[in-house]
């Protein structure tokens, strides 16, 4: 009987913990984890007002051993290779793809279609992510390998992550945290100003293969540009 206590508890506690897209502004009072998610002062995502600048990140991708793995809502694109970035002098090493569906960040009040998300970590456990967005146009064939991954029965596959990232292209930064709970601050988001374009039976395939929910995208947040 006590047995049974112990397994019935932990049940309504890990039922007690579970987020969902469908309420948000509830994140922050599951769990006391979660917690920044309702206190946090440099919560993401954001609508971003301000100018585009001139990226400072350097990109050191190439064709990656990758493995799909489901959690959160999305199909995580996890990669195990030597792909990094550099910001000044410190590396962040990529380890992860998710899309939001539609996306988190907003330009000027504009949502767009799909945001690609580049989740990076350095030596030292601090989180920097490069947010890129999908609309829809002319088929792309850039993401062929990728779509045809999402879309197969297979675990493992090879991507070339630097076929999604236009190094030229201008930036917004700010400081920000996780878009899921538990909402960790100290997130260096680098949200990129022009979108990336593929078809629609590409789009419609990335959120059929890689989005568990009809909407995996956070509400905009109170942003503080007095900061910058």
């Amino acid at each position: 009987m006590k047995k049974f206590f112990l397994i019935f508890f932990a049940f309504i506690f890990s039922c007690k913990s579970q987020w969902s897209y469908e309420s948000p502004g509830q994140w922050g009072d599951l769990d006391e984890k979660f917690k920044f998610c309702k206190i946090g002062y440099n919560q993401s995502p954001i609508n971003i007002e301000d100018k585009f600048v001139e990226s400072d990140l350097k990109f050191f991708y190439q064709l990656s051993d990758v493995e799909k793995v489901k959690k959160n809502y999305v199909q995580n694109i996890n990669f195990d290779g030597e792909n990094f970035l550099l910001r000044g002098k410190k590396k962040y090493w990529l380890h992860s793809i998710v899309f939001r569906h539609p996306s988190e960040h907003l330009i000027a009040g504009k949502q767009h279609s799909l945001e690609m998300q580049f989740y990076h970590k350095s030596e030292d456990e601090q989180s920097l992510v490069v947010a890129v967005f999908l609309e829809l146009g002319d088929e792309n064939s850039d993401f062929t390998s990728l779509i045809n991954f999402l879309a197969s029965k297979e675990s493992e596959g090879r991507i070339d992550p630097i076929k999604f990232i236009k190094t030229s292209d201008k930036v917004f930064f700010y400081d920000g945290s996780l878009t899921t709970p538990p909402c960790k601050e100290g997130v260096k988001w680098y949200v990129m100003k022009t979108p990336l374009r593929i078809s629609k039976e590409q789009m419609n395939t990335i959120i059929k293969s890689a989005i568990f929910a009809k909407s995996n995208a956070r509400p905009v947040q109170v942003f503080h540009p007095e900061k910058y």
